[in-house]
């Protein structure tokens, strides 16, 4: 290194130092400031990524722990930058951990109670999972922001999801330092809840010729190769990720080609083929329904993204399953029924494409329910436009689209979705928290159990949905019932509505007549109750792993490929209900079951191989 080299390098190193130190002898060095952030990115559930920006260069330093007391982990990089990423990794899952940020030299931001991430549950884990939705909210207006605050309160929020126009008006680094970073914006929020961003048309420049490159791209740091789950898109213009039992699917409705060969559309089959989460989520900015601001009726230039997204990206989604599709850039809120099977214009809508014409909105009337057991695919989907987070617009001809239940072009808002096992909840939330709309959608409830117990036993019932439930004839509303007839019984578990109804047929034989066992958990389903993850391998030496969350012993483990011929594994038992497993030779590329044995039942998980 030359003379001139090593005294540069130094004296960036001293100007770093010097501002955060004691009185130093030179006196011009400028003082570290932080301009933008932390917020936070790719979280998963042994990692997470925090950004910020200074405004000078310095190294990076992150101090963490799982209380403000105890913040003594250290994550540091040298390298002397103004945008500044650091990714922890070792962490515990479903974790909340306290951080600070600064220098080698120096705290910049000191711990708080605001300052906080919490890391996501272990891949297919169910659970009580909360999500804030915006879109179009780029315009510095936070009433919509103040609104659901309001209404949530101190409830932890797992994820944000953006859909697009996330800085206007041609989404520039100085726009969204001004509209997104700008302490009384997001700054706040975006100190403890989870990033997942959509790009829309104003993220890309409004496609102005000879434009920089979109800075969303640098502000942003998204799953490439499937960090999060799901499969590698290898941009982050459109990636997947999971979170507990959902898979999230996000698109760029905008930059890339929407046909049905084109890259985006292969990679969105494939990563939904490899998905073995109950619940899927999609979201990008440009709807495929909307008689907003926005027509998806017109194919010209100036909304031509919304038929081809319908005609060629929602067939792919319905054929796989998928539950909710979340969009923005009208700039209002509307809301579908539950549909199935809508690829043409608004006046070719016919009754057969709605699986369900009711509101949804439970408990006051019957959720949305689909059975996907057996088969997933066009059980139907719930359509939502919420471009309303940062302004509201007219209309097009034809509003109110036929297809949707619910609308208006005159509400600031934004959505929560609460997800609770096998039961979605959404509301979209004005900018004076309240409930404009909501609905429900309930998967595989309803069913009807036989078990046998001895006389004098108990056996516990369980609903196959969340709370709330009425017992007959026990007269109770607990989320599950201990009975103990002294004879045989027929129970019955009914929502408020009675819109759904599990049976139960409880047998009661003599102490001295076989077979005499007690079920505990009639509703019981091993296969729910197992993780495996990943289920994209990517070489023979990678591990997979097998969990359970009820505890139960895993039994012995085979794999068949689609012909039902075994291929060699061999399992290392981490625990009774986790076990990790290698693949003896390399399989060559495809979909494998593993044939899995627990609590005397055989259930398959699919895998796929791909190198």
């Amino acid at each position: 290194m030359s003379k001139f080299r090593l005294f540069v390098f130094l004296m960036s190193r001293v100007v770093c130092a010097a501002s955060q130190t004691a009185p130093f002898s030179i006196a011009t060095a400028p003082p570290v400031n932080i301009v933008r952030g932390p917020y936070l990115q790719i979280g998963t559930a042994n990692s997470m990524i925090l950004k910020w920006r200074t405004d000078v260069n310095c190294d990076s330093k992150v101090w963490y722990g799982t209380s403000i007391s105890t913040i003594t982990n250290q994550v540091s990089n040298a390298s002397l930058i103004t945008d500044h990423e650091i990714k922890i990794t070792g962490l515990n899952p479903s974790t909340l951990y306290y951080y600070m940020i600064g220098t080698s030299t120096a705290t910049l931001l000191s711990a708080s109670s605001g300052q906080t991430f919490k890391t996501s549950p272990v891949i297919g884990s169910k659970g009580k999972y909360k999500f804030w939705v915006i879109g179009d909210a780029g315009t510095g207006n936070t009433n919509a922001k103040t609104g659901f605050l309001n209404y949530v309160g101190n409830n932890h929020i797992d994820g944000w999801l953006w859909l697009g126009d996330n800085a206007y008006n041609g989404g520039y680094d100085s726009e969204y330092q001004i509209s997104v970073f700008a302490n009384g914006l997001y700054a706040t929020e975006l100190k403890k809840f989870v990033v997942w961003p959509a790009p829309g048309n104003h993220d890309y420049n409004n496609n102005i010729p000879f434009s920089p490159p979109p800075a969303y791209l640098d502000i942003f740091t998204l799953p490439t190769l499937g960090e999060a789950g799901g499969l590698a898109s290898g941009t982050e213009k459109y990636y997947s990720y999971n979170y507990g039992n959902i898979h999230f699917v996000v698109l760029d409705s905008y930059s890339v080609g929407r046909g049905t060969t084109d890259p985006m559309a292969v990679w969105l089959q494939n990563d939904l083929a490899a998905n073995t989460l109950p619940w899927v989520i999609a979201y990008w900015h440009h709807p495929p329904y909307t008689k907003g601001s926005h027509n998806s009726d017109n194919p010209n230039f100036l909304d031509g993204e919304l038929p081809e997204i319908r005609q060629n990206i929602i067939p792919i989604l319905e054929n796989n399953g998928v539950d909710l599709v979340l969009n923005g850039h009208s700039h209002c809120y509307e809301r579908s029924f539950l549909v199935d099977g809508h690829y043409g214009t608004s006046s070719q809508l016919n009754a057969s494409m709605i699986k369900d014409n009711t509101s949804g909105n439970f408990p006051s009337s019957c959720p949305y329910q689909k059975q996907t057991l057996i088969n997933k695919a066009h059980k139907g989907a719930v359509y939502s436009v919420v471009g309303c987070s940062g302004q509201t617009s007219g209309t097009s001809s034809g509003w109110p689209h036929p297809v949707f239940y619910s609308y208006s072009n005159t509400l600031l808002g934004s959505m929560l979705i609460e997800v609770n096992d096998n039961r979605l909840d959404a509301k979209f939330i004005t900018s004076t928290n309240s409930i404009y709309d909501g609905f429900t959608i309930v998967k595989n409830a309803g069913k009807k159990t036989t078990l046998t117990i001895c006389q004098g036993q108990s056996a516990i019932l369980k609903p196959s949905w969340p709370q709330p439930v009425f017992w007959f004839p026990l007269g109770t509303t607990l989320d599950s019932a201990i009975v103990s007839p002294p004879f045989s019984t027929t129970y019955f578990a009914y929502d408020p509505s009675s819109c759904i109804k599990d049976t139960f047929v409880v047998n009661v034989t003599p102490n001295n007549i076989p077979p005499c066992n007690i079920t505990s958990l009639p509703n019981y389903d091993p296969a729910s109750e197992v993780s495996v993850y990943p289920t994209l391998i990517k070489n023979k030496d990678e591990v997979f792993v097998i969990r359970t969350f009820s505890g139960s012993k895993i039994e012995p483990i085979k794999m068949l490929d689609l012909q039902g011929r075994t291929i060699e594994v061999y399992a290392n038992e981490i625990s009774v209900n986790e076990v990790k497993v290698h693949f003896k030779n390399e399989p060559t590329n495809g979909i494998y079951f593993l044939e899995i044995m627990i609590d005397n039942k055989t259930i398959h998980k699919k895998i796929i191989f791909n190198k």
